[in-house]
Formats: C-alpha cells, sequence, structure tokens
C-alpha cells in the first residue's frame, strides 16, 4: 500500500511540472490580454432592486358585511370594466330596506293629516281673531264688558298656540321624511354594494376569498375582507428602491434597462414615469426613495410580483474608452525617473492612476487623468490617444507587471491545450475524473 502511495505521489510531481514546461513553452514573455483604445459613449447608470407591478391594480374588498353567494371570476379568468366578479347575500339587507320604506310612509301619512288639521286651525285662527275684534270695537263703545272682552284674548292666544304647535309638528315630521329618504338611499346603496363589478379591463390576479365566506367590512386598524386582485398585466412598472446617495441624479424621462430574474437572458427596456418626493424608511430602518419605471414589453404579458434590478442611464458621455480593469494604481516612487516628470503624475499622492500600454511587445507604464466610469469601462482624458494597445488583463498578471517587461498576446488555445495535457496526466496517474466544474464556471 505505502508503495502504491510513493509511486502516486510521484506521478503527481512529474505530471505538475510537465504542466508547468508546457505553460512556460519556452518563452520568457508574459502573456496578457490587449486590446485597442477606442472612442466610444460610456452611458453612466444607477442600478437599484425593485418588483414587477401593474399599472393599474384594484384590491376588491366588500363595502357591505355579508355573506358571499357567488364568485362568477375565479383567479386567471379575464374581466371587463362592469363585469360582476361578487354576488353577496342581500337579504338582510333588502329587508332594511323594506322597513325604511315603510318608516318613510308611515311619516308621509302623519305629514299629511297634520297639514290637514292645521288648516282646520287656521280657520279657526282667523275666526277668533275677527271676534276679538268686534268684542274690542264693543268694548271701547261700553258695549260688552271687559270679562267678556278677557276671554276673548285667552281664547284667540289659546288657538295661536294650536296652530305654532301643529307648525312644528309639521316641520319635525318633514324632517323625519327627509331622514327616512336618506336612510331608504342609504339601505338600496347597500344592497347595490352586494354585487361588485369590475372597475377595470384586466384578470384576476389574486383570488382570496370563497363561496360561503364572510365578508366583512374594514373598520380603523382592522382592515376589511379582500376577496381577490384585478390587475392590468398589460402595463407594467417596476417599483424600484433608489438610494438617497444616487436619486438626485435620477429625472424623469430618462432611460432604463430593466433585467427581471423570472427573465434572465430577456431584458426589457424603460422609462422613469415617477419620482417619489419623500423618502421611505423601511421597518428595519433604512430608507429609500421609490422610483417607478415603465416597461416596454412590446405586446407582451409578464407576472406581478417580480422581483429585478433596473439600471437607469443617468449620464452618456463620448470619449476615450479602455476596460477598467486596464487601470491600475502604482506607487509613484516605483515609477521609472522618465514617468515620473509626466504632469499627468499625481506627485501630492503616493499612488497615481497609470494603463500599460504595448509598444514593440514591451510593457509601458502610462500615466493616465480618467473621467467617469461605469462597472465595466472608464473614460480617459490624457495620456492615451485612440488606436493605442493596451493591457487589459488577467488581474494577477496586471498586478505583477513593470514597465518595459516583455509581453505577448495571450493564446486561448494555448490555455486549453495545457488544460488538456494537465486533464491527461491525473488521469494516468489514476487521480479519478478531472474536476472541471469550476472551471467551467469561471468567466
Amino acid at each position: 500500500m505505502r508503495t502504491y502511495l510513493i509511486i502516486a505521489v510521484v506521478l503527481c510531481l512529474v505530471a505538475g511540472a510537465a504542466a508547468f514546461m508546457m505553460r512556460s513553452d519556452g518563452s520568457s514573455a508574459t502573456e496578457v490580454r490587449m486590446t485597442e483604445v477606442k472612442n466610444g459613449v460610456l452611458v453612466e447608470s444607477v442600478s437599484a432592486p425593485g418588483v414587477v407591478e401593474p399599472k393599474s391594480k384594484v384590491d376588491v374588498s366588500a363595502e357591505v358585511s355579508a355573506r358571499i353567494m357567488e364568485l362568477p371570476a375565479r383567479e386567471g379568468a379575464r374581466v371587463k370594466k362592469g363585469d360582476v366578479l361578487v354576488r353577496m347575500d342581500g337579504r338582510d339587507l333588502q329587508a332594511a330596506l323594506a322597513g325604511a320604506e315603510a318608516r318613510r310612509d308611515g311619516d308621509r301619512f302623519r305629514l299629511e293629516a297634520e297639514r290637514s288639521r292645521i288648516q282646520g286651525a287656521r280657520q279657526n285662527q282667523e275666526n277668533v281673531r275677527a271676534i276679538l275684534a268686534r268684542l274690542q270695537a264693543l268694548h271701547d263703545t261700553g258695549d260688552v264688558s271687559r270679562q267678556q272682552l278677557d276671554d276673548a284674548i285667552a281664547r284667540a292666544r289659546d288657538v295661536e298656540s294650536q296652530v305654532q304647535a301643529a307648525e312644528k309638528t309639521i316641520a319635525q315630521l318633514e324632517r323625519s321624511l327627509a331622514a327616512s329618504e336618506a336612510t331608504i338611499e342609504q339601505s338600496r346603496e347597500a344592497v347595490r354594494r352586494t354585487v361588485i363589478v369590475s372597475p377595470i379591463d384586466g384578470l384576476v390576479t389574486y383570488l382570496k376569498a370563497e363561496v360561503g365566506e364572510l365578508a366583512v367590512v374594514g373598520i380603523m386598524n382592522s382592515p376589511g375582507t379582500l376577496i381577490m386582485t384585478v390587475a392590468d398585466l398589460g402595463a407594467m412598472h417596476l417599483n424600484a428602491k433608489v438610494a438617497e446617495t444616487d436619486i438626485a441624479r435620477v429625472a424623469v424621462g430618462q432611460d432604463a434597462k430593466i433585467y427581471v430574474n423570472a427573465y434572465k437572458d430577456d431584458p426589457f427596456d424603460g422609462k422613469v414615469s415617477e419620482i417619489a418626493l419623500q423618502r421611505t424608511v423601511e421597518k428595519d430602518g433604512t430608507g429609500s426613495f421609490k422610483v417607478l419605471v415603465n416597461l416596454d414589453l412590446k405586446g407582451r404579458q409578464i407576472f406581478s410580483g417580480l422581483t429585478g434590478n433596473v439600471d437607469i442611464d443617468i449620464a452618456r458621455q463620448e470619449g476615450l474608452m479602455v476596460p477598467s480593469q486596464a487601470v491600475v494604481e502604482r506607487p509613484v516612487n516605483d515609477l521609472p525617473e522618465s514617468v515620473k516628470s509626466s504632469p499627468l503624475v499625481q506627485k501630492n499622492r503616493r499612488v497615481t492612476t497609470v494603463v500599460f500600454r504595448v509598444i514593440d511587445g514591451k510593457a509601458v507604464v502610462t500615466p493616465v487623468v480618467t473621467g467617469a466610469s461605469n462597472l465595466t469601462d472608464t473614460l480617459i482624458k490624457e495620456g492615451l490617444t485612440a488606436g493605442d494597445t493596451i493591457i487589459t488583463g488577467p488581474y494577477r498578471s496586471l498586478e505583477k507587471i513593470k514597465d518595459g517587461e516583455a509581453v505577448e498576446k495571450e493564446d486561448p488555445s494555448k490555455d486549453a491545450s495545457r488544460w488538456a495535457a494537465a486533464e491527461g496526466a491525473r488521469g494516468q496517474s489514476g487521480g479519478g475524473p478531472p474536476m472541471g466544474g469550476g472551471r467551467r464556471g469561471m468567466r
């Protein structure tokens, strides 16, 4: 057993040495990735997470407390504005309506009776006033006694009080009749609300209640029964949460690219439609600004509630562009004397920004002045010209490369042959199947 172990170790060492020699390939030049400096347009963007929502969505809740009797539209059904969504048990409400109408009719009959009664009281009032006027004239001539005049005056006052009382009764009955009419209208509206119709064209995206359940009306601090949700999935937007450090550069009308997790290989074009003016604070204390970005669905229908991210284009600048990885920093003291004297070197700092050009097969450190950048590219204001060849990677080479070091362009086919040789060596040494999973996942 020990002999087999020693043989396996020796074979592994031989395979490693062979792979190293193959990688060296007899060349002292460092293999690097190169690219040519070109003019381009740099797009600065702001990224933010968000949720895809319909622009038009209605949560259908009960407006009266009653039991659900029928649900003509199920989840996924397409409905039009005015279509019946829910029918509820309205028998109790109809009984209340009938009672209110009966009370109204009783008030109306009493009012008519009082109006008839007051007509007789007013005629009696006029007669008493006429009698009082005659007695007053007779008393002035001494033909009747004072007692008879006082009796007439008392009678007139009594009739006057009866008329005033009748007028107040009529006014009260009129107000009661108006209240009855209002109660009837309220009861009729309650009966109408037992049938809920769709306020928009769309799809039933969520059905929570079922036939037979009791739907109740919401009150303060207690939401009512949510029966279903109707949404128009033909017009969607992303409800994005933009950080406060980026919100000042976001404006309505800016173009955007939306990446929905469910459609990873199919990003959507979009445009900013709305920006919140107030910061929203979450339960965990973090804050953000709500930004709505309309999606260009191109006639498609997608699901509601999907998560994704948006890149909002906040600025576009033209100029010389290089991959951001090509821009590195080097200590000023490590630069060649000829480079230190360059006005582009940041002498007030310990490090300065440089790019490595390739001239006659050698790496030449070149100070640069950078401009705006994004995740992939950086604008170069000074230090390079269009057509220059620069080193862009790999990063492990950029970290160690020196000015004047010999370089050559990386050959992808040579790299693949090295890996194949290494895998073959492992196979001959009995190392089992090649472990290439991690390699395939690298970019």
